[in-house]
This record gives C-alpha cells, sequence and structure tokens, in this order.
C-alpha cells in the first residue's frame, strides 16, 4: 500500500468562536492559571467588579438603593482588603439601620408613629436609625450573655427565649389599644424581632464555635448587606468556613461570583422572554392567579389549559427564585467566600426529599438547623423511622409555619389576629402535603437506578416530582390574596371536577 502526504489540515478562521468551546472556556476560567493572575491585578479587581456591578443592575430582583450598598461594601472590601472584615461588618450594619423591617407596609406604619411620637426628629428615617441603634444594643446584651452566661436560662436556650419573647409583644399588640403608647413600643419590637429573628438566632448559636467572632462581625450580620429577604444564608461561623484567606483563592472565589449572577440574568431574561413575552403575551396563556379566580368564579376553562398554566406557572416560578437566590450567593462570593449555590438544578430531582433540599437550599437548611436536628437530637433515639418522620414534621411543617407567622408577626397588631391567621389556610394546606410527601420520599421512595431503564430512571421519577411540587404550588401562599376555597376550586378542576 503506497503511503500518501496528505497537506496538514488548516484550522477554521472561526475556531475560536464555536460556542461549546466559549462555553467551556467561560465555566473554567476560575481554574485557568493566566486568567487567576489577571483577576488578582488592579485592572482585573477593577474590571471583575464593574462587571459584576454591571450585571447586578441588569436585575429588577435587586432594588437600586440595596445595590448601591452592595456596590459601596463590594468596592470598599477591595480597596481595603486587610480591613475587609470590619468593612462587611460595617456595612450590614448601615444596611440594617436603613432597612430594618420585611415590608413596605411597616416602614409606612413606622413613618406614621414616628411623626406623631418624635420629640427629637421628625424624619422617619432618623428615627428608624435611632431605634435600629438601641435595638442592636439589645442585641449586643444577648450575644455578651450567650458569652459570659450571666443569664443561664437565656443562654441555654436562646432561640426559644427569643421565640417567646417575640409571642409575649405580640400579645401585647393585639391586647392594648393601637393608640396607646405601650402598643406602639411593643409594635416596634415585634416588627424589629419578626425581620431579624432567624438572623440573630444563627448568631447566638454560633457564638461559642471556634474561631471567636468579634461583637463588631455578629452586629453586622443582624442583617448583613447582601441579605434581600429574611432568610438567612445561614450564620457567620457557616461563612467563615469558605472564606477566602489569600489572593487566589480570592480571584477563584470572585471569579465564581462573576459566572454565577451571568447566570442569574439568563435565568431571568431568558424566562421573560419565554413566558411574560411568548407564552403569555403573544400565545395569550392566562396567568395563574387570575386563571384561578376565573375558575372559581364559575368560568369555563379546559382540564388541559388548567394543567398548561401550571406547569408554565411551575417553571417560571423556579426560574425567577433561582435568578433571585444565584444572584445573592453570587454577591456573598463577591465578597470573599465561596458558598455553595442556594439552586442547583432542581428539575433533575427524582426524589421528593431531594428536590426540596435542590430547590431552596438555604431556606431547608435554616429548618433543618433551627427545628430538625433539635428534634431529632431529642426524641425517639429508639425508634429511627419514627425519630426521622418526627424530626421532619417539626421541620417542614411546624418550621414552615412558624417561620411565615413570625415573618408576619407585626400584621396581627395591624390587621388583627382573625384576619392574619386566616392568610394561612393555604399555607397550612402546603406544608402539611409538603411535609408528608418528604417523609414519605425519605422513609418508602425507592431511589431510581440506571439499570432501570431510560423511562424508570430518567423520565418517570422526575414527572412524579415534578407533578407533586407543581400541584403543590397551588397552595404555597400566605399573603391571603387569593382565597383558600378559591385554590381548593381550582385544584380540584384540574381533575375535572366543577
Amino acid at each position: 500500500m503506497t503511503s500518501l502526504d496528505l497537506p496538514a489540515r488548516q484550522p477554521k478562521p472561526l475556531a475560536g468562536l464555536n460556542p461549546l468551546r466559549l462555553r467551556e472556556l467561560w465555566l473554567g476560567m476560575d481554574s485557568n492559571g493566566r486568567v487567576l493572575q489577571w483577576a488578582q491585578s488592579r485592572t482585573g479587581i477593577a474590571v471583575l467588579h464593574a462587571a459584576f456591578l454591571l450585571f447586578m443592575a441588569l436585575l429588577p430582583v435587586v432594588r437600586t438603593k440595596h445595590l448601591a450598598i452592595i456596590a459601596v461594601a463590594l468596592v470598599l472590601s477591595a480597596l481595603l482588603p486587610g480591613r475587609r472584615a470590619l468593612v462587611l461588618a460595617g456595612m450590614g450594619t448601615l444596611y440594617f439601620l436603613l432597612r430594618p423591617f420585611k415590608s413596605e407596609d411597616h416602614y409606612q406604619y413606622f413613618g406614621e408613629i414616628w411623626r406623631e411620637a418624635s420629640v427629637l426628629t421628625g424624619s422617619a428615617q432618623a428615627g428608624m436609625v435611632l431605634c435600629g441603634a438601641a435595638f442592636l444594643a439589645l442585641v449586643l446584651l444577648l450575644i455578651e450573655n450567650q458569652r459570659r452566661r450571666h443569664v443561664p436560662v437565656l443562654a441555654e436556650r436562646p432561640v426559644l427565649s427569643l421565640f417567646l419573647v417575640g409571642v409575649a409583644l405580640t400579645a401585647v399588640t393585639l391586647l392594648v389599644p393601637r393608640g396607646h403608647a405601650l402598643f406602639t413600643l411593643a409594635w416596634l419590637a415585634v416588627a424589629y424581632v419578626s425581620a431579624t429573628f432567624f438572623f440573630i438566632g444563627y448568631i447566638l448559636m454560633g457564638v461559642r464555635q471556634k474561631p471567636a467572632l468579634s461583637n463588631a462581625t455578629f452586629l453586622g450580620y443582624v442583617r448583613p448587606f447582601w441579605a434581600e429577604s429574611i432568610v438567612p444564608i445561614k450564620g457567620p461561623g457557616y461563612l467563615s468556613k469558605f472564606e477566602a484567606h489569600d489572593a487566589d483563592a480570592m480571584a477563584r472565589t470572585r471569579l465564581k461570583g462573576l459566572k454565577l449572577v451571568v447566570w442569574a440574568v439568563i435565568l431571568f431574561w431568558g424566562g421573560d422572554l419565554v413566558f411574560r413575552e411568548i407564552v403569555h403575551a403573544r400565545l395569550g396563556l392566562p396567568h395563574f392567579e387570575p386563571l384561578i379566580r376565573s375558575v372559581a368564579a364559575g368560568e369555563a376553562h379546559s382540564v388541559a389549559l388548567n394543567w398548561l398554566v401550571v406547569a408554565v406557572h411551575f417553571l417560571e416560578k423556579v426560574l425567577i427564585v433561582g435568578a433571585s437566590v444565584h444572584a445573592f450567593v453570587a454577591v456573598i462570593r463577591m465578597a470573599g467566600f465561596a458558598i455553595p449555590r442556594g439552586m442547583v438544578r432542581p428539575l433533575a430531582s427524582r426524589t421528593i426529599s431531594e428536590y426540596w433540599g435542590r430547590y431552596l437550599f438555604y431556606f431547608k437548611e435554616l429548618l433543618s438547623d433551627f427545628f430538625f436536628f433539635p428534634t431529632f437530637q431529642r426524641c425517639f433515639k429508639k425508634h429511627p423511622r419514627l425519630r426521622i418522620a418526627f424530626a421532619t414534621f417539626m421541620a417542614a411543617f411546624v418550621g414552615n409555619i412558624l417561620f411565615d407567622v413570625i415573618s408576619q408577626a407585626p400584621g396581627f397588631g395591624l390587621d388583627g389576629w382573625a384576619a392574619t391567621i386566616d392568610n394561612f389556610q393555604s399555607y397550612t394546606v402546603y406544608a402539611g402535603a409538603l411535609t408528608l410527601g418528604i417523609i414519605w420520599s425519605q422513609l418508602y421512595q425507592t431511589q431510581p437506578r440506571p439499570e432501570d431503564g431510560f423511562v424508570r430512571y430518567q423520565v418517570a421519577p422526575r414527572v412524579l416530582v415534578l407533578g407533586f411540587f407543581g400541584l403543590l404550588q397551588i397552595f404555597d401562599d400566605s399573603s391571603g390574596i387569593v382565597s383558600f376555597s378559591d385554590r381548593f376550586t381550582f385544584f380540584v378542576s384540574l381533575f375535572g371536577v366543577n
């Protein structure tokens, strides 16, 4: 056989623009030595921060004023690397003083009572700073009590003690007339405690952990500058485990943060294009809650349409929530903490408990830390299955409902007991069904295996899991905007019951 000298194959001019290759380079840039070196330079640090803040600005889930706080905190921590811990704590404290509450209604009511009662200044914002400073002083006393155990009862059960104080203050807002000075003081305390309860809980649980953190650091976590919701992304002790301690680790962590915020932008605007612009605007598919009201009012809709709206809303919600979670985890990474993502491919879940852990990881961790593990350590030690089931019940049902009740505690004084509790009818059903699903998954659901075949491994388990959570979302609401009866009517309509 005669060998042939074939000409060497020339690379195509656009080979470097191969999308798959570019994606590979982008995803692997935090492991690329040259990129890491560049990211440690002054130019690299400046470009990374500018790009990060630009992408954050593209996300409507981030308020403009909050973005300004985030920008100042990240820039100062980059300019003062030796004082980074102090900068982050200081910006967290400032953020808490300026934005201490959960709801805009609470800010509005604070403005009303401050204008009526203030003798120092008529500015509601200045009053908020004064009240916030007084509240931080009380938190500091709790921290010192955890260190020194001056009041043993509070030191041994800090979270339970804080909860009982909150219950007592909420009771005062229900029993005392609204115009009374005692009501005003109690309501202010409830508003501050309810918005920071789990942040303070993590702080108090972490006071005795090693390495010991300063009081200034702890106060910066009463409402850290990245917190958009009242769900803490764990506590300061947890974050310290992921802290970057050298220039190389800091560069890698910042690159991970940039990648995550870009992914958040893609998720948000990709979902907006597909669902809002195409599915709803062009194709005319009804929105979820208006359809619920329409069905409850007796308007005729096909069962297929109702199911389609449920599926679309479920996917839309996963994308929007995912974008929001990724954005604020990205902020923490830019601050120098390489923490895990808050949502990891939930649609790939094959069991109910797996989805629960993948969807909102840090909320699941909160329920585990405050409810599951304390129960698991104390109850039914000789009965393993009952032990797991009861601990899951305390977390997924009791803890889930208590989280929302605590967050809405100021509403008891403003709207009354009956009106506030009535809002939880749907959410109670949601939490109950979720709890049963997780317990069944933990104790009885078999983990699919590749040898089960494509349908039984790749398709059927995911259809079951996503269908379960898709139906569950019908009742996932504690606002009371759509009544429980309307939601139940819509739910049974999915099965042809009018």
